[in-house]
């Protein structure tokens, strides 16, 4: 049995990738594959107990290596973004600092490769892009759903610098997995589409018309001009209703006229700094992978494109704020926020019925209920 073990980065279009394998799990067995999810997801979850606490790694590959087995199988595809640059997933973006609750790199690395049946033949894939469009790509992700960051993009830059070193993070990949078992893959090569580029590329399937082709755009940013709005409320967001404001304003987003779409938050000269510091490890990473050269970045044109963000005005912040009232005051959405603010106090108070609320959380009940409310709004 072989795995493909496709470990991120984020923002290399993994969602609209995992989207597709989740969709296309019949016809992917036809063709011997199994993809493996976690239950109620698209992809392979991961969390603070899998890492840091009980070994819920193993059960789940064995869980589904006996399906795959069953079915007929002769490849698994297990995908998660979170496995590239597990400590910083931990320690910024899930609340894990001390260091009793986090292990070094190498040990979330070690903990997973044991975790997989000896018998598994094992391949680690990472697609990765330019740092600082990884950068920017991130900030606009972390501000519009992480962990409801309010900084600037220099302030971003300073918590995850280690994550744009690509070629030290997946030396440690390939020091555990070994050499032969790791690649990586440049995703602006892949363009037009890195579904395209896996299933050829990767999986060995090359017609896939026959396939079914959800929406690409999977986890599109937010304008400028909301995003901005937002980065300035998120201090004011709760953090068990993060999930419910991102859904809001995504909708808000499609409401505002003539939006702002610089997407540039770096200056030319901080991404020329930037490139500049990591074009050792890049170039390490190109030769060791035998990769294609990243896009090269020409400073003089950038310069002479430059418009800075000149900011969010008080007439566009009026508006956002007038869609951002319509929007919430939405039944639907006035219902969860409710469904989650007793949820939030009777977890409190009654902690032994968490168990209780994580299924109900997940249910197809929940669902209906809300998509009721919405489509009665």
């Amino acid at each position: 049995m072989k795995l493909i073990l496709h470990i991120g980065t984020q923002k290399t279009g993994t969602t609209a990738l995992q989207q597709f394998l989740c969709a296309n799990a019949k016809n992917l067995g036809e063709h011997g594959i199994h993809y493996a999810t976690s239950p109620h997801e698209f992809n392979f979850k991961i969390n603070t107990q899998s890492l840091c606490g009980s070994d819920k790694f193993r059960p789940f590959f064995l869980h589904h290596l006996r399906k795959a087995e069953r079915d007929g199988a002769h490849t698994i595809i297990a995908s998660s973004e979170n496995l590239y640059s597990m400590v910083m997933h931990l320690m910024r973006f899930m609340g894990k600092t001390s260091s009793a609750d986090v292990l070094s790199e190498r040990s979330l690395i070690e903990r997973l490769r044991a975790s997989i049946p000896a018998e598994v033949e094992c391949h680690v894939l990472c697609y990765v892009r330019r740092p600082d469009h990884y950068l920017e790509s991130l900030y606009n992700q972390h501000i519009k759903r992480g962990v409801l960051f309010t900084g600037d993009v220099i302030d971003f830059l300073n918590i995850i610098e280690d994550m744009l070193d690509y070629h030290r993070c997946l030396s440690i990949w390939r020091e555990v997995f070994g050499t032969n078992a790791c690649s990586a893959r440049v995703y602006e090569s892949t363009q037009p589409n890195v579904i395209d580029d896996f299933m050829k590329n990767v999986v060995g399937i090359d017609d896939i018309s026959a396939f079914i082709w959800p929406c690409l755009r999977a986890n599109e940013r937010l304008s400028r001009d909301v995003l901005e709005y937002k980065r300035l409320r998120n201090e004011h967001i709760l953090f068990s209703e993060r999930e419910l404001e991102r859904t809001i304003y995504g909708l808000v987003d499609r409401r505002v006229t003539s939006p702002n779409n610089n997407y540039e938050y770096l200056s030319p000269d901080e991404r020329a700094s930037l490139l500049s510091k990591l074009q050792p490890s890049m170039e390490r990473l190109r030769t060791e992978f035998c990769l294609p050269s990243f896009p090269v970045f020409d400073l003089d044109a950038a310069k002479a494109a430059w418009q800075p963000y000149p900011g969010l005005s008080l007439e566009k912040r009026r508006e956002i704020e007038l869609h951002h009232k319509a929007v919430q005051d939405q039944i639907g959405f006035r219902l969860e926020r409710l469904l989650k603010r007793w949820t939030y106090l009777t977890r409190r108070r009654l902690p032994f019925l968490s168990g209780v609320f994580d299924v109900v959380h997940t249910s197809a009940i929940r669902r209906l209920l809300l998509e009721a409310a919405r489509r009665f709004q």
